[in-house]
């Protein structure tokens, strides 16, 4: 994972303030990305990729522990690259790198532990249309 800390946020209420926005830290990058049905394909081989519908782009800041309630901190955070650690009380920490190539691309970076084993994965994100709501 590249190290970019060209601005680092050290604001301590939102590091303990659990999963709420990102945005409250001015992460740029996050606001570009455009909401909707994404696939998410790991360049790792290892894992099959997934299809996600995303309204709130903070969800990919921590792929690995998806769902969980975290702490987030934001590390760095430019117009197009965000650096997010973040601690998930006992399921494990990530550090997770999302770079903006369009508002409908995206590489992801991301590495930590989760249950007590260690992980690193590459993902590219594409945008591939809007979320369907399942009529009946």
């Amino acid at each position: 994972m590249r190290k970019k800390y060209a601005t680092y946020v050290g604001i301590l209420g939102f590091a303990l303030g659990g999963a709420g926005p990102l945005f409250a830290a001015d992460l740029t990058a996050l606001r570009k990305i455009e909401l909707g049905r994404w696939d998410i394909r790991a360049k790792d081989a290892r894992d099959g990729g997934r299809t996600m519908c995303i309204s709130d782009p903070a969800v990919l800041t921590q792929l690995a522990h998806a769902g969980l309630s975290c702490s987030r901190f934001v590390i760095s955070s430019t117009t197009d690259d965000v650096v997010v650690h973040y601690s998930c009380p006992a399921m494990g920490s990530g550090q997770t790198e999302i770079r903006i190539e369009t508002p409908r691309l995206l590489q992801i970076e991301t590495q930590g532990m989760l249950r007590q084993t260690p992980f690193q994965m590459r993902y590219e994100a594409r945008r591939i249309g809007d979320c369907s709501l399942n009529k009946k």
